[in-house]
């Protein structure tokens, strides 16, 4: 999502779809992820950024909500680095479904 938006328009219909969703979503950290001169880390931090987005977007569903209340699921944030084979998990607080 960090690509240009013209770059992303050139995409087939369904990624470009996401990845103009997952820009959009981005917009709230935008400045901050900005600053990160590193490229690795800026991509970290976008990468966290949309795992809390969904998570967040998963605990707004009717649904989800009621299973997670009955700890029948629960949601957690991760994601997979592929340079390490590692799954990293964020700790995101359960009331980020709350904020809306």
């Amino acid at each position: 999502a960090r690509l240009p938006t013209k770059a992303i328009l050139n995409e087939p219909p369904q990624l470009k779809e996401m990845l103009m969703g997952m820009k959009a979503e981005l917009q709230y950290c935008q400045k901050t992820i900005d600053q990160i001169s590193d490229p690795n880390a800026r991509d970290r931090e976008a990468v966290i950024a949309n795992a809390t987005i969904q998570v967040k977007h998963l605990l707004h569903d009717q649904r989800v909500q009621e299973k997670v209340q009955k700890d029948e699921l629960l949601v957690v944030a991760a994601f997979y680095e592929i340079s390490s084979g590692i799954v990293d998990f964020i700790e995101v607080p359960m009331e980020i479904g709350d904020d809306e």
